[in-house]
């Protein structure tokens, strides 16, 4: 019996328009660094972000008043972690890392640094480093579920959706329903090609009054992956610019209607050639 050609390929569909739709999708509201690169999350990335504190201006006035502490005490763990935080909400990811290494020496057994540094680590494409000190930051603080969430979406970029999704339901067992979490939860199905699992979570997520525009456009990019453009151009426009949602959602379209992408998504499930018979 042949194989279907669901899972793989629309998790193959998920990584491939993902990042890209959905950078474009929030870049309106992302902050420039000082080199002029945009901070830019894409599918499956991490979403940690307290409900109340979700504009850039947040993270610019955290950047600077823990800045100034950890310059006059360098020792000083909570401001090393805060500042580090701040750094990397605004994409100053290598600072932040020069930050939390220094931070991670003098306090190797701090949960709050080595969470951060495991954030930070995989925002910079390194999720197996993250993992594993996120998971240790996770047996020093058992409670916490930002960091079991964290260690979900490093696991996600490792590519282990499985036991991403357990971390995900222990982050939910301690913080019920939080949009944070479900995002990230649905974003897993999204990437191991469960995309009606992934819209009924994302849906969870949006219907939460705390759920900001991270929850709502990527249910709009997985409305979009399964064909239903009108209500993903629909939750687009909340946040977005009419023309540039627009131009997202046709974008996304576009690369759907393409046919070289199926036929990379064909190759991609073809049956694994057997031995040859003697």
């Amino acid at each position: 019996m042949a194989r279907p050609l669901f899972n793989r390929s629309l998790s193959y569909t998920a990584r491939l328009l993902g990042g890209t739709m959905l950078s474009a999708a929030l870049l309106s509201g992302c902050t420039t660094l000082n080199g002029g690169e945009p901070s830019r999350p894409g599918l499956g990335a991490a979403s940690d972000l307290p409900v109340h504190m979700t504009d850039p201006r947040d993270f610019v006035a955290a950047a600077s008043y823990w800045g100034g502490v950890y310059e006059q005490d360098p020792q000083n763990a909570e401001a090393a972690a805060k500042y580090a935080r701040g750094l990397r909400h605004l994409g100053s990811l290598q600072q932040a890392l020069i930050v939390l290494q220094q931070a991670a020496a003098q306090h190797p057994n701090d949960a709050n640094i080595l969470a951060e540094y495991g954030k930070a680590l995989t925002a910079s494409g390194k999720p197996d480093q993250a993992a594993a000190l996120l998971a240790k930051a996770g047996v020093l603080l058992p409670t916490d579920w930002t960091i079991l969430s964290a260690e979900g979406v490093a696991l996600d970029e490792m590519g282990e959706h499985s036991r991403a999704k357990q971390k995900y339901d222990a982050a939910l067992q301690l913080a019920p329903e939080h949009p944070t979490v479900l995002t990230n939860l649905g974003l897993s199905y999204a990437l191991s090609g469960e995309l009606a699992r992934a819209e009924e979570t994302l849906r969870r997520a949006v219907a939460n009054p705390a759920a900001g525009a991270h929850a709502r456009q990527n249910l709009a990019l997985v409305l979009g992956l399964q064909g239903d453009f009108e209500e993903a151009e629909r939750l687009a426009r909340a946040d977005l610019p009419p023309s540039l949602a627009v131009g997202n959602i046709s974008y996304l379209r576009n690369m759907l209607a393409q046919p070289a992408l199926w036929q990379q998504m064909e190759a991609l499930d073809a049956p694994i050639a057997g031995p040859s018979a003697p």
